[in-house]
């Protein structure tokens, strides 16, 4: 017998949570997906990935019916691998930050992710990266801001994510929503947009209620979701702020927790 409730809706996080050390679903996790679709039970999706850069760890993995991607600023039709909806900061916006935050932090260096491609300054990587979306450089991120983007990245070299996001609290203000999935950057998103608040959209969709909602996460993006689901889980590798949030503690993501979840909920 399952130690939980039935619920309805599985919201899991992607990186450090439901793929493996590799970046991959393992047989054993697409197996259990499988099985909880099956069951009744939605599984899905929800990242600081863009589309373009989740479709190769997830393909096969038969989740769905959507997906959250980008921390919340767009949301998938996974079957028809379409946009549901888009929540854009504004490239006034966006370009205005850009010049905050230089004047403020000198060094800091900027990105932007959108549904085309992953675009960043000159000196924002400390290595080349080989990504399988498409990558663009330019010598000044501002040159990328003509249209809207789906987020604002900001590294400052030899600073953590966390720390950086303090110091930018006085500088973003509440023209966008600042978080990390554990990468040594911050995201900047629209004000507001956050995974939890596309679940709740997703929920309204499928009319799943919170309570009917297990979300797992295991980085500092994953706490607006899992504050907001009706049961927070977290694979034992998670940061310790997620960790003291969860209701209950997974195996690490290279056991196959989320897996064990699944199966678990689809035995019923």
């Amino acid at each position: 017998m399952s130690s939980i409730p039935p619920r309805r809706l599985v919201a899991t996080d992607l990186d450090g949570t439901l793929l493996d050390a590799s970046g991959k679903v393992t047989p054993r996790t697409a197996a259990a997906v499988v099985a909880a679709r099956a069951a009744g039970i939605h599984v899905v999706p929800v990242t600081g990935r863009p589309p373009q850069a989740m479709w190769s760890a997830v393909d096969g993995a038969g989740l769905g019916p959507y997906a959250v991607c980008s921390n919340g600023a767009v949301t998938i039709d996974m079957e028809e691998r379409t946009v549901v909806e888009e929540l854009n900061l504004s490239a006034a916006i966006a370009t205005r930050l850009v010049e905050r935050v230089r004047a403020a932090i000198p060094g800091a260096v900027f990105a932007t992710d959108n549904l085309d491609r992953f675009c960043h300054e000159t000196s924002f990587f400390d290595r080349p990266v080989t990504w399988e979306e498409e990558i663009e450089e330019v010598p000044d991120i501002k040159a990328a801001l003509e249209q809207p983007c789906i987020k604002l990245i900001v590294r400052l070299p030899g600073t953590g994510a966390l720390e950086l996001i303090a110091m930018l609290e006085g500088v973003v203000g509440e023209e966008g929503h600042t978080t990390t999935s554990g990468l040594d950057w911050v995201d900047i998103g629209a004000p507001g947009i956050t995974k939890a608040y596309a679940l709740e959209r997703v929920c309204a969709r499928l009319g799943v209620h919170v309570d009917d909602v297990v979300a797992v996460g295991d980085n500092h993006n994953d706490l607006s979701v899992l504050g907001w689901a009706g049961t927070a889980m977290a694979p034992s590798n998670a940061v310790a702020e997620v960790l003291a949030l969860a209701d209950r503690v997974l195996p690490h993501h290279d056991r196959e927790g989320v897996a064990v979840l699944l199966e678990e909920m689809a035995r019923g």
